[in-house]
């Protein structure tokens, strides 16, 4: 389970200035000072807004309480029942008759080897179950300052959008930016960041599915960020796809991850389902007048500006008119095209 950071002084050995910041960080906004304050520079962060349904979250969280309930649960039941057991076995040890006091005299070697043989193995199988599996519920349930249950708990719930804040597990700010290599150079950006803010991985888990061998959650991060929010100190989308490290002399820096082949591609399925909805309307024609008129306004001398902008709205507004449909209406229905230079101010 996560280990999150109670100690956030630790401060990283390396030296920048501002003019050797390595790509393709900039220096972090101020409008997450706030939490900025609060975290480790000696650590790497990536934070998103996490926007699944909030019953998707419910259902999948649902899944480790009732794992880790189970498990300690069993682990209760194990000390109950073998407790005993072990107090009889220490009683014979300190050669008082007890239970577990074998009669060497009166009991074959065999039988005696079979004794031995089930204490040993009842030792091991409650070390391994204690040492390897108890912590989980530990953590799950009472680690501090934050775990899962408390952050659950304190969050109110589960909301229609979440602040996720990840932290770098066995691995921090100087393995990332020192050395020959660094920022979008360095080995663990390729390694560690990059497989952790993938499109499909991004859109198909929930912030608390994101733990792995690279990445834990910070659970008291993620109230702290909350606190903020409802403080008004701070908005909750300036803390979306985000990468933050700290370099010394320089400071904070930051990473929005949004890259222009993401929007490219969303701006794509706009037109597509925008040329569709024509299509199933019997008015295609109307798609290809809209591709002109923005066209000959691209193309006219002085550049594609905001005036020319709202002269595209007008006379695609006008078109759609005159065949009877209604153009905002339109849009609107797919989600709106304000990434598009179609509609005006």
């Amino acid at each position: 389970m996560p280990k999150t950071v109670s100690k956030r002084q630790k401060q990283t050995t390396f030296q920048s200035t501002a003019s050797q910041i390595p790509a393709p960080f900039t220096k972090a906004p101020a409008s997450i000072a706030p939490l900025l304050e609060q975290l480790d520079p000696s650590q790497v962060y990536i934070t998103h807004i996490d926007r699944h349904p909030p019953d998707t979250k419910k259902e999948i969280f649902l899944i480790p309480v009732l794992l880790n309930g189970a498990i300690a649960a069993l682990l209760a039941w194990r000390l109950y029942a073998a407790a005993p057991v072990y107090w009889a076995i220490v009683q014979s040890l300190l050669g008082y008759a007890s239970s577990a006091t074998v009669d060497t005299v009166n009991t074959t070697r065999n039988a005696q080897i079979r004794v031995l043989g089930k204490r040993v193995l009842m030792f091991m199988a409650d070390f391994l179950a204690f040492r390897f599996v108890g912590p989980w519920p530990l953590t799950f349930f009472l680690e501090q300052p934050a775990n899962p249950v408390t952050w659950r708990w304190k969050l109110g719930g589960f909301l229609p959008s979440e602040v996720v804040v990840r932290i770098g597990r066995g691995w921090g700010a100087e393995d990332l930016m020192q050395g020959v290599k660094q920022g979008d150079e360095s080995p663990f950006f390729k390694t560690r960041i990059l497989p952790a803010i993938e499109k499909q991985f991004m859109r198909s888990k929930t912030g608390y599915l994101m733990m792995d061998k690279s990445w834990d959650l910070d659970f008291q991060l993620m109230l702290d960020a909350h606190t903020l929010v409802k403080q008004d100190k701070m908005k909750m989308e300036s803390l979306d796809k985000l990468v933050l490290v700290h370099m010394e002399g320089v400071g904070w820096l930051a990473w929005q991850w949004e890259t222009n082949s993401d929007v490219i591609e969303d701006r794509r399925k706009k037109v597509v389902a925008f040329k569709e909805t024509l299509t199933k309307l019997g008015k295609e024609s109307l798609f290809w007048k809209w591709m002109e008129i923005v066209e000959q306004e691209r193309d006219t001398d002085g550049g594609f500006t905001v005036e020319r902008q709202v002269k595209v709205a007008q006379r695609v507004e006008a078109e759609f008119k005159k065949e009877g449909v209604d153009f905002e209406e339109l849009t609107n229905g797919i989600g709106g095209l304000e990434e598009l230079p179609v509609k005006g101010g």
